[in-house]
């Protein structure tokens, strides 16, 4: 039996980075490898399995044939032990010159998930353009009616990863820009005909905005990690928690009638309603649709944190902080308001708040000692 390092692996090492998954490909039958691997879980239907926390998956005919058989010809890779790589004729070429291709004509069709996996490749890969056949396949499988009967899962996953990459927001111009957002992400289908807002505040497009904002939270992430004391376990989560917010954040605006444009009133509470259908749509978790409806919900007060009142400020800290979301929150409003210093503040405010006790003779009075000890907590900020 016959064992390749597959796809991404190979081609990361090409790039001279390290692989971030490293997955598989066996020849031989399923029986052979399981008997060879008796500690491997299989994966679903297909011929795909978990060993040691990489993926296998048995090749699909030949090695030449398999490398047909993947999406983008820069993942076209398998690599034997020995060193010795198979790949597509025309890998190197397009490794080199950062272009995205599908490995053949009907890659896109044959499983119209890859439409979503171009869109995520360039968000993870920002220096990578897709071709303009790339483009048009992408176009031509989204108009079919397969692409709205992938696996709502398949989909979630791969929104998921393109919200982790480098410039997340690609992941949007590009479903935009092949028509791809219409079905699965349905709240933003048309966004990019809908001004983002007055011209002295918004120069862009919904769409264009939303993405801009994506981009710029990732850099917030990058430069709070990168402070004292926020290396911690949890910055994967808080990373994923904020770009998703951040997509959130102004879906509300697609749904303003047209009669008050450029204006958006209330587009937050639209946006609660668009945020929760969108995270159930794609089969997210609980913690992330309550975290969508909290972007779209206290994105605009938390913007302009400064200039609230000590009564808002403390209700706002206190639903953020109760939600575990005080960080991703605050993440976004300084990507969305360009103003630098919002979540420092809500933090150091926040520990203030949170130092507030109820003096003894207001303990359990039920609903009257949650009265006081907010009254207490707004005297203390004021």
């Amino acid at each position: 039996m016959q064992y390749y390092l597959a796809g991404g692996a190979v081609r990361n090492l090409l790039l001279g980075e390290a692989p971030a998954d490293n997955d598989y490909a066996f020849s031989g039958s399923e029986e052979e490898f399981i008997a060879a691997n008796p500690g491997a879980r299989k994966l679903g239907a297909g011929p795909a399995f978990l060993l040691d926390g990489a993926e296998y998956s048995q090749l699909r005919g030949s090695p030449a044939e398999d490398l047909y058989a993947r999406d983008f010809t820069v993942n076209c890779f398998l690599m034997e032990d020995n060193g010795v790589v198979h790949m597509h004729p025309r890998a190197l070429a397009d490794l080199r010159a950062r272009l995205l291709v599908p490995a053949t004509p009907t890659a896109l069709t044959a499983d119209p998930l890859r439409v979503f996996r171009a869109a995520r490749f360039c968000a993870v890969f920002p220096d990578f353009k897709p071709t303009e056949e790339c483009l048009g396949l992408m176009r031509e499988a989204a108009g079919r009616e397969t692409f709205r009967a992938i696996a709502p899962e398949r989909v979630g996953r791969e929104c998921l990863k393109a919200l982790t990459g480098l410039k997340p927001g690609n992941f949007l111009r590009l479903l935009g820009q092949t028509g791809a957002l219409d079905y699965w992400l349905r709240e933003l289908a048309g966004a990019e005909s809908i001004p983002a807002g007055p011209s002295e505040f918004h120069k862009t497009d919904v769409l264009e905005h939303i993405a801009q904002v994506m981009d710029k939270t990732e850099l917030e992430f990058e430069t709070w990690k990168a402070s004292p004391g926020n290396g911690g376990k949890n910055t994967g989560e808080i990373r994923l928690l904020t770009a998703w917010m951040s997509l959130c954040h102004d879906l509300g605006k697609t749904g303003t009638p047209e009669d008050i444009l450029p204006h958006h009133y209330q587009h937050e509470v639209r946006g609660m309603l668009a945020a929760s259908g969108l995270a159930k749509r794609l089969r997210l978790s609980e913690r992330l649709r309550k975290a969508g409806i909290l972007a779209a919900k206290l994105h605009m007060k938390a913007g302009i944190y400064p200039s609230l009142r000590p009564a808002t400020r403390v209700d706002l800290l206190m639903e953020a902080h109760s939600a575990r979301l005080l960080t991703p929150l605050f993440l976004l409003a300084q990507a969305d308001s360009g103003n630098a210093a919002l979540l420092a503040a809500a933090a150091r405010d926040l520990e203030l708040v949170l130092g507030v006790r109820l003096p003894p003779k207001w303990l359990n009075r039920g609903k009257d000692s949650g009265k006081i000890l907010r009254e207490l907590r707004c005297q203390k900020l004021a």
